[in-house]
């Protein structure tokens, strides 16, 4: 019997899923972005909210990835990938200065980690 249980226990644990990729939201607001700094891990997915009332977007300054125009209320996913650009803007609004960073190399700030 417990032979049995323990070929069925390894037989579970062997097929169980991976983990699952973290998900982090960045909001839009008009004149920058909330949070500015994201710190994912390669494979986490950041998506882009536009909790604004005016239309804006998420593009990376090397133009290699960009959430294209987002209205109010629309989003954008974005797969974070090995290197990636982290630096992006919004080029929507030409005189826009709302600058974010999406950071997968470095860990969180111990101050963001213990919810300071």
């Amino acid at each position: 019997m417990l032979r049995k249980f323990g070929m069925t226990l390894f037989l579970v644990a062997g097929t169980a899923a991976p983990l699952a990729a973290a998900e982090q939201e960045v909001k839009l607001m008009g004149l920058g972005y909330f949070p500015q700094e994201v710190y994912v891990t390669v494979g986490d997915v950041v998506t882009f909210v536009n909790d604004s009332t005016v239309p804006m977007s998420a593009t990376a300054i090397d133009a290699t990835w960009d959430s294209g125009v987002l209205e109010p209320g629309e989003s954008y996913a974005l797969e974070v990938t090995d290197g990636m650009q982290g630096a992006f803007g919004d080029t929507y609004n030409t005189e826009s200065t709302a600058a974010g960073l999406i950071d997968y190399v470095n860990p969180a700030p111990l101050e963001l980690e213990n919810n300071y």
